[in-house]
């Protein structure tokens, strides 16, 4: 079920035009470099920060909070997901614009800026992501074109990308033929940090419940896309982050939960006939399947 967007009944004296949410699941330990990289933020009256904390055992959560007083924490009793958290925190905001953040990502000086100018002087884009990079300045694919029957087996994780990081279709979901140095209109950006106009996301109903997590931020996008608004690639404005789900040995729910959005973001935005749609659940069981196995053996 997705939220319905009603104004904070909370009052300021002055009102923030920019609401940051953060959904921390689990790290505690880096939410503190994530929220310090927001004091770069000029006229901190601007902006808002909310954080959710789904994770009720992390307790290194309100120590990372407490040095910063104009933060709001949602302490949840449990995980409700990703794309319910940031909607709960949404309803709790009242910034015009909305930038969403993950707790191991750290904005560099002016990321917001570029952002919320872009938006400001551009109408028609709804959504914008910065370029993301590595702790070592290493570039992340951020943005990218959306999936397709080839994207299983050829994202920026699998073994066939790793193995042949220049094959034709990683080249051209991870958008390799682009040099990232330029602004583009794209497909979808990545949810580790992505700002939108609080319009355009109440208009679709905010992010969809049905991801508990991973694929939202392709969804979202998506809806963008299909209301003729822009997304937005910004390579002047530059984050870390750490990409820290990614290492080491995952729960074997997180990777169930992953797939179950693939194939329910197939069943939403793509009208197959029923032997495509056979075939495409089939390749993201054996994904899933796959996967399992490799964490196992991590």
């Amino acid at each position: 079920m997705d939220y319905q967007f009603a104004p904070s009944s909370q009052t300021r004296a002055v009102k923030p035009d920019l609401s940051c949410i953060i959904v921390n699941y689990n790290h505690g330990s880096i939410l503190g470099q994530c929220l310090e990289s927001l004091t770069s933020i000029p006229a901190p009256e601007s902006f808002e920060t909310i954080v959710v904390n789904n994770s009720p055992e992390d307790e290194l959560v309100a120590e990372a909070v407490k040095p910063h007083p104009r933060v709001r924490l949602i302490q949840n009793a449990r995980n409700l997901g990703f794309s319910k958290a940031n909607n709960q925190a949404v309803r709790e905001s009242v910034g015009q614009y909305i930038l969403f953040l993950n707790p191991d990502a750290e904005l560099l000086p002016e990321a917001v800026d570029v952002m919320r100018a872009h938006l400001d002087a551009n109408p028609q884009t709804a959504l914008v992501g910065p370029k993301v990079l590595d702790p070592d300045g290493a570039l992340q694919y951020s943005c990218r074109r959306f999936p397709n029957l080839w994207t299983g087996l050829f994202n920026r994780y699998s073994l066939l990308s790793r193995w042949f990081p220049d094959n034709r279709f990683t080249t051209h979901y991870l958008m390799k033929d682009f040099d990232h140095a330029s602004i583009r209109k794209v497909d979808w950006v990545s949810g580790c940090c992505m700002m939108i106009r609080r319009s355009d996301f109440e208009q679709v109903g905010g992010f969809d419940e049905n991801y508990f997590l991973f694929n939202e931020d392709v969804d979202l996008c998506f809806e963008m896309k299909k209301r003729g608004r822009d997304v937005v690639y910004l390579p002047e404005a530059r984050i870390n982050h750490k990409v820290t789900a990614s290492s080491g040995k995952v729960s074997w729910r997180i990777i169930i939960k992953r797939h179950q959005g693939m194939s329910y973001f197939y069943r939403k935005h793509y009208q197959g006939n029923a032997l495509a749609a056979v075939c495409v659940h089939s390749l993201i069981f054996m994904r899933c399947m796959a996967q399992l196995a490799i964490n196992q053996l991590k």
